[in-house]
Parts: C-alpha cells; structure tokens; sequence
C-alpha cells in the first residue's frame, strides 16, 4: 500500500510477490506448477489473471499492462524457483523487472548493471551448437527417457536402448549419472531452441525488425509453437525439486533469449551486449503467453490482444 501508484511502484510489487511466492509460500509454488499439467490449471491461471489485474487497476495501469503483470509473473513464477544462486537470481529479476517496467508500464529506467547477463556467462547458458550432434542425439534420447519414467530411471543403459547405442557410446559423452543429467538438459535446451527457430521462421530469413515482428506474431497464435515452450517448463520443474541439478536448471532459466538476441543484432544493428536483457525479457515473456491465456475462455484471441501490445510498445516497433 505504500508503494508509489505507478509502473514503478507495480514492478516493485511484482518483485515483492515473486519473492513471497517462491519463497515462504514455495510449497503452495510447486504444487500450483504441478498443477499446470492438470485440468484444474485453468481455474488456478484464472485466480492469478484476476489478480494481476487488480493490481494494475490498483495502480493506475491499464487493463492491457495487467495481462503483461499476469505473463511476466508466469514466467517467473516457475524460474525464481531455482535455488541455483539466490542473490545473483534476485539481482537478475530485479533488473528484468526493471526493463519491463520501463518497456511497457511506463516507468523510469533503472540503471542497467549488466546482471542479467552475468548471470547467462556464470550459469554457463551457451548458446546453439554447443553440443555435437552425437551427444544432441543422446541428449534427446534422455529427454525421452525422462518423459517416461522421471530422473530417477535415467540411467545410461536405458539412454542407450533409447538411442539404439551402446552404454559405452553413451559414457563417452556424458561420464556420470549427473553428467548424463546436465547433459540431456542442457541438449534439450539446445534442441528446443532449434525447434522454436524453424518452426514458423527460418532465423536465417528474418533481416528486418518488421518481419522479427511478424515472425514472432505468427508464433503467438501458431499452437505447435507452445510445445518447445511447454516442454522447457517441464524440463526445468524437474530440476527444481533436486539440489544437485540447480546448476542444469539454471541453464535453462538463463539460455532464454539466446537466438532473439542474434536476430535484433542482426536487424537494428545494436550491439549484443546491448540485447541480453530485452531479448531475454521479450523471450521470457513469450514463453509465459501460452500458460498465461490458458485461463481464459479464449485463448487464442487473449494470445493475439497480449502480444498486439506486447510488440507495440517493443523498443524496436519505434524504430524508423
């Protein structure tokens, strides 16, 4: 209540209920993105929409800015779990809030610290083509594997009858049980990555900020393009319940934006370490739009309105 009645004053109580949320409310955290897989997702989605937007009419916002609280909290709501490196993770939202504050509810820029980018070096989010394509293959293999029976059956015997490999082709490239694991996560981020770029737009054909822009429109309303999103979610949600994979989780939370970032320095010319952090935020933002408008009656069409004034208020939408 004593916050100021503005964007500002609504980033910092976006901050505030992320940290309580996945802090001392963590337990009522996990079971709500558990039940995201469930049918009663769409009623406890619904609560959170109510609430964003009352929080945006509590603070002078528009209806449109509260939807942006909604997906903004949904992306996080599951990637602040991480218990990888909580005051680098904080710091990190902090300035992610900060940008969306400044892109799209009209408040004052913070500084730019240059956080969440440390955070992308320090996790070791690397970007596509980090793996060969031998180890992307047993990769998915274990990503399969994980679908089926959960971390606890990945072992490399069953990657390997998944593969159609050797035990001994599999320990070649992942050595460990927990180097199998961070291995397939990381791999899979990599695969989804490549899956998201090809599957409206080749990244190679996008050489203007109009056609980024009508690229990444097509991917709001296209439902194949959820699954890459989906399962990134998935992926990260079962490392977060095991303290020796925080570090392959973080792989996750922080590889956001990679291919987004190469695309805008391609299109306006700015530099990439310009780009992490509003690459990174629009890719967050993205990814949440899907669980975000599951709540509604209308999916689709909540997915278009959202991303009509996600996109026009983008720093590169003025651009001439």
């Amino acid at each position: 209540m004593a916050l100021p009645r503005n964007g500002e004053g609504a980033s910092l109580a976006l901050e505030h209920v992320l940290a309580e949320w996945t802090g001392p409310a963590r337990p009522l955290a996990l079971l709500y993105q558990e039940a995201l897989t469930t049918e009663a997702a769409d009623d406890w989605i619904g609560l959170w929409r109510d609430f964003w937007l009352r929080l945006a009419k509590a603070f002078g916002l528009s209806e449109a800015q509260g939807r942006l609280l909604h997906v903004f909290f949904e992306s996080e709501a599951l990637y602040h779990l991480s218990r990888w490196s909580p005051a680098l993770e904080r710091a990190a939202l902090a300035e992610m809030a900060g940008h969306f504050a400044a892109a799209w509810l009209g408040a004052s820029p913070r500084p730019a610290l240059g956080l969440t980018a440390l955070a992308e070096m320090s996790a070791g989010a690397r970007p596509h083509g980090s793996l060969t394509p031998a180890a992307l293959q047993i990769a998915e293999a274990a990503a399969e594997v994980v679908e089926v029976v959960g971390l606890p059956g990945l072992t490399h015997r069953a990657v390997a009858h998944k593969a159609g490999l050797t035990t001994g082709a599999v320990t070649h490239h992942f050595r460990t049980v927990d180097d199998l694991v961070a291995g397939a996560i990381r791999g899979q981020v990599q695969a989804i990555g490549q899956e998201a770029d090809t599957s409206l737009t080749p990244v190679d054909d996008i050489r203007s900020v109009e056609l980024f822009l009508e690229a990444t429109r097509r991917h709001a309303v296209n439902e194949a393009a959820a699954n890459p999103s989906r399962r990134r979610r998935r992926l990260f949600l079962a490392t977060v319940r095991r303290p020796e994979l925080a570090s392959a989780g973080a792989v996750i939370r922080f590889s956001h934006g990679g291919t987004m970032r190469q695309v805008l320095e391609r299109t306006t010319g700015q530099p990439a370490e310009q780009l992490t952090l509003p690459a990174g935020v629009l890719s967050r933002l993205l990814s949440a739009l899907w669980v975000a408008a599951a709540g509604d009656p209308d999916p689709q069409a909540t997915r278009i309105a959202i991303i009509e004034h996600l996109l026009s208020a983008a720093p590169w939408s003025r651009q001439p």
